[in-house]
């Protein structure tokens, strides 16, 4: 008989240890599995998702989205948001085939988030109706945020939200933060166009900021319009040894190549700040608004930076800062924008940039 309850007692063991390895097991695969970067962007692309936003303030934007959620996974991800220029969102999923941000599903870089993968978003301006990123969007977009929030909460870390684009979609980054700064933990705006005012950068003072920009940036003055921006940042927000200034010289492709121009500089994040070889990026220094010169070895970069940051907010739909009420002129001046920005769009084709 003790023979017997021996063999029993075992079986027993084995059994438990067997359940506990098939729930360690499940807990890992509970996460999507993602790419490499060896697969390439067309594949990387492919798993993004779409969907569209309910309308708001005049309009329902599309947009495409990673999720890095596996079945009944209960981890919680940060979200990142990405506004992609002019001349990038002709038609649906345009923001998608014409972006390199898909890298940031890869393996390597989802890998680099502390909670081990990150929801990529990408909504588009809807640039086939004459309507670029401008304030008349500030709704839309944030109704297109809330809508990732109430299909996908349960896996998104609502403190851990950062926004960021190029050009113009770095303008209407640095528009959402002062409209709903409580959305955000932080942002890192690249080329940003417009004018951002220091009651601008007070509004949105809790924000942390990572600035990207190039001294010989054609359509964005550096000393004229990156250096007293970067000055109000380090003067008024709440954090500034949070906040970073990446400055380029010549940009340069992540494979070592020029890019088409200093200003097009959304390719330098297309490998979290680092070449493909994972070297540091060329022509470029990084301080953060203490002065203190910051090194981005690989692969410390943008992400490890948002690992270290985050905000209050609890998902809940805000309604903004009053910064979100469009007047009459603006509407006007949108317009005559539209119109413009629709112009240097059929040049940029036609030159092929």
């Amino acid at each position: 008989m003790k023979p017997f309850k021996k063999a029993l007692s075992i079986i027993m063991a084995v059994c438990v240890l067997l359940s506990l390895v098939c729930i360690s097991a499940s807990a890992v695969s509970q996460r999507k599995t993602a790419l490499p970067t060896s697969a390439g962007i067309e594949a990387l692309r492919d798993e993004f998702e779409s969907d569209v936003a309910p309308k708001d303030g005049g309009y329902a934007l599309d947009y495409c989205y990673y999720s890095p959620a596996g079945e009944n996974d209960g981890t919680k991800y940060p979200l990142v948001i990405f506004l992609h220029g002019i001349g990038h969102a002709d038609y649906v999923n345009a923001q998608l085939d014409d972006s390199d941000m898909p890298y940031w599903a890869s393996a390597e870089l989802q890998s680099r988030f502390e909670s081990g993968g990150a929801y990529i978003l990408l909504p588009r301006s809807p640039e086939d109706k004459l309507v670029y990123w401008s304030t008349d969007l500030l709704e839309p977009l944030r109704a297109v945020i809330d809508d990732m929030i109430a299909k996908h909460g349960s896996n998104i870390d609502t403190t851990k939200i950062f926004i960021t684009g190029s050009s113009a979609g770095g303008e209407m980054a640095w528009n959402m933060i002062v409209a709903y700064p409580e959305y955000f933990a932080g942002a890192f705006p690249i080329a940003s166009t417009g004018t951002v005012t220091a009651a601008d950068v007070r509004a949105c003072r809790d924000v942390a900021i990572w600035m990207i920009s190039s001294t010989k940036d054609p359509a964005v003055n550096y000393n004229l319009v990156t250096t007293p921006l970067w000055n109000n940042v380090r003067k008024y927000n709440s954090t500034p040894s949070d906040c970073r200034l990446t400055t380029l010289t010549d940009v340069t492709e992540p494979a070592g190549n020029a890019a088409s121009d200093n200003h097009h500089m959304a390719k330098v994040i297309t490998y979290d700040l680092h070449m493909l070889d994972g070297s540091a990026y060329p022509n470029a220094s990084t301080v953060d608004g203490s002065g203190s010169s910051v090194s981005l070895e690989s692969p410390n970069g943008i992400i490890s930076w948002m690992n270290s940051i985050s905000s209050d907010y609890n998902g809940e739909a805000a309604e903004g800062t009053g910064n979100t009420t469009v007047t009459v002129f603006e509407r006007f001046f949108n317009a005559i924008r539209n119109y413009a920005l629709k112009v240097v769009n059929i040049f940029q084709r036609m030159l092929g940039l």
